[in-house]
């Protein structure tokens, strides 16, 4: 709001206790005890809280910001990461699959999604009691908070498929009983939503109110939920698996080329106000790594569409999103983070810098670790940016003490293809780091995969290739639009490691080896010394090794919802649970 006077919205802040914790229902939380609407709403500054607030909450969605969660455990899931300890809470669901009565791996579980969409709803209903505030600046609080709805449903969406809409905050004497709604209608609610509010959202903020909602925001949530819509799994002429009467929650009821369209139209559009107006843009000024790292790490960079936007420098600070999920700096002092590395499995994916493919040992090659290191230094900008090799500094913060390789390892698990660096990128001593939810590069291979999918192969390839060209890679010039499908497919499993994209990229793609070495099948690391521990110097040799058999089943395309909520009678749950 730039007529606002006051302080910029801390977003960054710590928990905001306006409004108190979800009761037994997940569609129950008064707004407190304590508070009325009446109060909190009573002048600019403090709804102010109330609306960093809905921002810290809805936006944590897929984030470890409880400190009770190790790592990102989407890539645990995704075979990009092995599970971590034997006490992790992915081990159980890597292992043994989705379970209605275990965790959720989007972090929060089903129910605990709607507090903070009613946290939204309550900021959006009641802006309009504050009295100096001006009647502008509250309709764009009422944009922000409907953008902040549309993008736990957008996430919700992918997870589970169809789920309850609910259009207000209920009150404790409501009837909370909502059941789910057809895919179909959760998708155009989405879309509905982040239209109406990308028509009243400012395309920039002040620098003292960056981090807010944008034009250009809102129309990424749209962009990626109409992707998810176009995708095999949601848009195909059978479910995935057949529900009979409930197919409507799982699937949009046949192949629709159109879809595809319409994603391609929406990547574009963000592309198109991002560039033009909001001021954002693909960082490439010629140097792949200082481009990716600073696409990735630097706060409030230009390529950045939306963020985590969270400070904190304390170690263990419960209920709060810190330093532990992927901080190979504290790796040494932070359990949480050490049993984390990289499988071979997902490392394929990479390339070396000039755009060839690496040859890596198999689990019958045993190689000298000079020959390790050797191929560490030939991988492309982006690997350099995302994990540090061992025996060797991290690339992205050279001469830094805290990133020296006697840095960054603790009791680990003792084997791994590379420790993980990745969104700390010249950050020192820095412990936090802003997670970057929407990027401009997503729109570009958004677009790049619906464009391929409509017949349209140049203007697929000239989005695919922005991205190729910043991260120091040769064009790409492939027309078959199966092989072509495939590339952007691996572009987008390396630009977006751990960006919470993987796991429900390769369901909703519905690629046909998922049981066979990606969510399921024999996940592989590297082993070091003869089968034995990796060393911090002195390793002699290295090999492929598998380190377990994760499991996957086709129910798994989409999560279970909890049993307890199933056995109220009104959530009925996904097929095969």
């Amino acid at each position: 709001m730039r007529t606002m006077k006051n302080k910029s919205l801390l977003i960054i802040a710590s928990f905001i206790t306006i409004f108190c914790a979800c009761q037994d229902d997940f569609l129950q939380m008064p707004l407190s005890n304590s508070t009325t609407a009446d109060s909190v709403f009573s002048t600019t500054v403090k709804a102010q809280g109330a609306i960093a607030n809905a921002y810290k909450r809805i936006l944590s969605q897929g984030l470890p910001y409880k400190n009770d969660w190790n790592a990102m455990i989407q890539d645990n899931l995704s075979g990009a990461l092995n599970y971590g300890f034997g006490w992790t809470l992915s081990k159980d669901i890597v292992l043994n699959g989705m379970s209605a009565s275990g965790m959720s791996e989007d972090m929060d579980g089903f129910n605990n999604n709607f507090p903070p969409i009613r946290q939204a709803y309550q900021v959006k209903e009641n802006i309009d009691r504050v009295k100096d505030m001006p009647d502008n600046d509250k309709a764009i609080v009422k944009a922000e908070m409907q953008a902040l709805i549309a993008y736990r449903y957008e996430q919700m969406l992918i997870i589970w498929g169809g789920v309850p809409v609910v259009s207000k905050s209920f009150q404790a004497n409501e009837n909370l009983a909502v059941p789910r709604s057809p895919l179909k209608d959760v998708v155009d609610s989405v879309v509905t939503w982040c239209d109406q509010a990308a028509s009243v959202l400012p395309s920039k903020w002040a620098d003292n109110w960056s981090g807010r909602m944008t034009k250009a925001a809102a129309l990424a949530i749209k962009s990626k939920v109409l992707l998810y819509a176009a995708r095999p799994l949601f848009n195909n002429a059978n479910p995935y698996i057949d529900f009979g009467a409930n197919n409507n929650l799982i699937y949009l009821g046949g192949y629709d080329a159109n879809r595809w369209d319409a994603a391609a139209k929406a990547a574009e559009a963000v592309i198109l106000e991002a560039e033009t107006n909001g001021g954002a843009s693909i960082i490439n000024t010629g140097n792949p790594l200082d481009d990716y790292g600073n696409a990735t790490s630097k706060p409030g960079n230009p390529e950045v569409l939306l963020a985590y936007k969270f400070i904190n420098n304390t170690l263990f600070d419960s209920g709060n999103w810190n330093n532990l999920p992927m901080n190979a700096f504290y790796n040494s002092r932070v359990w949480e983070a050490q049993g984390n590395v990289l499988t071979s499995n997902y490392l394929q994916n990479y390339y070396k810098q000039d755009g060839t493919e690496q040859v890596w040992p198999n689990t019958s090659t045993t190689l000298s670790f000079s020959d390790y290191t050797s191929k560490m230094n030939q991988m492309e900008a982006r690997f350099k940016a995302s994990f540090q090799p061992w025996e060797m500094d991290a690339w992205t913060n050279p001469g830094d003490v805290n990133w020296r390789n006697q840095s960054t390892f603790g009791n680990g698990p003792g084997y791994g293809v590379a420790r993980i660096t990745k969104f700390y990128y010249k950050a020192g001593s820095r412990a936090w780091f802003e997670f970057p939810i929407f990027r401009l590069a997503a729109a570009y291979l958004s677009a790049a995969e619906a464009f391929n999918e409509t017949g349209q192969v140049q203007k697929a390839l000239d989005r695919l290739n922005m991205i190729r060209r910043r991260a120091g890679l040769p064009n790409v010039t492939e027309t078959d639009k199966d092989k072509l499908r495939t590339i952007i497919q691996r572009e987008w499993a390396v630009e977006f490691f751990n960006e919470n994209y993987r796991l429900h990229d390769v369901k909703h793609w519905k690629l046909a080896n998922i049981g066979n070495g990606i969510i399921g099948g024999q996940i592989k690391s590297f082993a070091f010394n003869n089968n034995t521990t990796v060393k911090l110097t002195g390793n002699s040799n290295y090999t492929d090794k598998v380190i377990y058999q994760a499991f996957w089943s086709p129910n798994q395309f989409l999560n279970p919802f909890p049993q307890n909520e199933v056995n109220k009678g009104v959530i009925i749950q996904n097929p095969k649970y």
